[in-house]
């Protein structure tokens, strides 16, 4: 990475901090690009050398957010998951070792995750998940003997409901412990 990359992506990380602060101040429509700038410490010009807007900002701090978690919880395809070599067992991953830092990353995140969810469209969380579907999903499901043209309904009646789910607890600011939202995930999921 050159020196002016650097310099780009240190500003690019100043501006998500900020906004990650900022959302804890207030809602995030209130929020303006000055305040942004401020609480960066970047000139506006600056700004707009990234973002054309904050919704941009927001979607690249998601962006960053999620690279984040999956830089500390490990990549599947880094830490050696690969679906060829697994017992069955190990493919299923409604299981805590899963699901915990997962919800543990949503709770971390709430406000950003409620935004992701408020403005589902504008942030393109479609492609990501569209990425853990191809990367992550769809080759356990081959494994399982899921035909190529059923995949793509399961997923999104699993996927629709654990967001849900997700969502509802995130709505109620995470209330419920997160050893039985994980109980209540795989119940839904699990012949009793």
């Amino acid at each position: 990475m050159n020196k002016n990359e650097s310099r780009y992506r240190n500003s690019a990380n100043k501006m998500h901090n900020a906004l990650i602060a900022l959302l804890d101040e207030k809602d995030f429509e209130l929020i303006t690009v000055r305040e942004l700038c401020d609480k960066a410490g970047v000139n506006r010009s600056t700004f707009y050398l990234h973002y054309d807007n904050v919704n941009d900002l927001l979607a690249e701090t998601m962006e960053a957010v999620y690279q984040d978690f999956f830089d500390r919880f490990g990549s599947m395809h880094q830490d050696g998951f690969r679906v060829s070599e697994k017992r069955e067992g190990d493919l299923f991953l409604v299981g805590n070792e899963y699901l915990a830092p997962y919800l543990t990353f949503v709770k971390d995140n709430r406000k950003l995750f409620r935004l992701m969810h408020d403005k589902y469209d504008v942030l393109g969380a479609e492609k990501m998940y569209r990425k853990w579907y191809e990367e992550i999903f769809s080759p356990i499901l081959t494994r399982f003997g899921v035909s190529e043209t059923e995949q793509p309904y399961i997923m999104i009646f699993y996927m629709k409901g654990l967001l849900g789910l997700v969502t509802e607890w995130v709505r109620t600011d995470c209330e419920m412990p997160m050893e039985e939202l994980i109980t209540v995930i795989r119940r839904c999921i699990i012949k009793p």
